[in-house]
């Protein structure tokens, strides 16, 4: 028998946050305007507003995450829209590592 048992709802937030973090890998061969990526941002974003609600430093965040070039010129080449999208998915990523550690410290 646990003497301090993980709380159900934790170990689903745990379990959703990891899922998250892993989709990330895959997300790297689509582009920014894909329904895979585009489903997983409402996924993620919506899992943050469960988690820690919408006015939260992490859902906000998260949300404030360029995934795109925020300015754009004629001598703009696709590489830019690549490096911003892969930019934005390791903010992403290291957000929801730090929820993840949070998480752990305060036992939601």
């Amino acid at each position: 028998m646990l003497l301090n048992p993980i709380p159900p709802g934790r170990l689903l937030f745990r379990a959703e946050l990891q899922t998250r973090i892993a989709g990330i890998d895959k997300l790297r061969n689509v582009s920014f305007y894909s329904p895979a990526f585009q489903i997983w941002h409402r996924e993620t974003e919506d899992l943050l507003v469960r988690m820690f609600g919408a006015d939260s430093s992490p859902t906000e965040d998260f949300q404030a995450i360029l995934f795109t070039p925020l300015f754009l010129s004629c001598r703009c080449g696709d590489t830019v829209f690549t490096e911003a999208y892969e930019k934005g998915l390791e903010e992403a990523r290291y957000i929801l590592v730090l929820c993840l550690k949070k998480l752990g410290e305060k036992g939601l």
